[in-house]
C-alpha cells in the first residue's frame, strides 16, 4: 500500500478565474454589443417618462418596483430645470448605489457633475436630498463589489451573472466592471 500524503487531502485545486459580467447578462450585452446598447437605450428613452409619472403618483410602489428602481432627480446642466430619471439601484451596506454601463456619458451624470448640490433620490414615496459619491478607486470598487456579492448574491447574479454555488471572490475577475461601469454611492445629506 502506498502511504497517503496528509497534505494532498487538504489541498483543493484552485478555482478557475471567471470574468464578470458573464456572457448573456444584460450588463455584458450593453457593454459589448453596440446594437443591443442602442436598442436598450431607445427603450429607456421611450418608456422613462411614463415610469417617472407612475412612480411619482405612487403606483409603481404598490407593485414593488421601488425595491429595485428609484427616481434620480438632478438639476439640468444647461436648462437648470429639474430632471428625473428612473434608474435601478442596489443597497450595499444599507446605502443606495447604482451601477451604470453608460458611464459618464449619461445625461443624468453630466447634470449631477455640473450641479452636485442639487441631487435627490426617491425610493417609494420618500424623496430626499443626497450627495453623490462617484467611486473611482479600483480598490474601493473591488471592496464594494465584494460586499455586494456577500450581502446580495441573487442581485449580483442578476446584475453580472454571479453564481453563489459556483463562484468565489478569490477567483472572480471584476476588471470589466471596475474599468467600464460607473459606480455611484448616494449618501443622505444631513441638515
Amino acid at each position: 500500500m502506498n502511504p497517503i500524503n496528509e497534505n494532498s487531502r487538504l489541498m483543493t485545486p484552485p478555482s478557475p478565474v471567471r470574468a464578470f459580467p458573464t456572457e448573456g447578462t444584460n450588463l455584458a450585452r450593453i457593454l459589448s454589443d453596440p446594437q443591443h446598447r442602442q436598442s436598450f437605450h431607445a427603450q429607456l428613452k421611450k418608456y422613462n417618462p411614463l415610469v417617472v409619472a407612475f412612480y411619482r403618483i405612487g403606483l409603481l410602489s404598490l407593485f414593488g418596483v421601488s425595491r429595485t428602481v428609484m427616481l434620480l432627480t438632478t438639476k439640468g446642466k444647461k436648462s437648470g430645470k429639474l430632471r428625473s430619471t428612473p434608474i435601478g439601484y442596489f443597497r450595499i451596506g444599507g446605502v443606495i448605489h447604482l451601477f451604470s454601463p453608460w458611464g459618464k456619458d449619461a445625461s443624468w451624470y453630466k447634470n449631477l457633475a455640473a450641479n452636485p448640490n442639487d441631487v435627490w433620490i426617491q425610493v417609494g414615496l420618500h424623496k430626499r436630498p443626497v450627495r453623490a459619491q462617484v467611486m473611482e478607486e479600483p480598490v474601493e470598487i473591488q471592496r464594494t463589489l465584494t460586499k455586494f456579492v456577500a450581502e446580495s448574491p441573487s442581485q449580483a447574479g442578476y446584475l453580472f451573472g454571479w453564481d453563489p454555488g459556483r463562484d468565489q471572490m478569490d477567483a472572480a475577475d471584476f476588471s470589466v466592471v471596475i474599468n467600464r461601469v460607473l459606480l455611484v454611492r448616494f449618501v443622505e445629506k444631513t441638515k
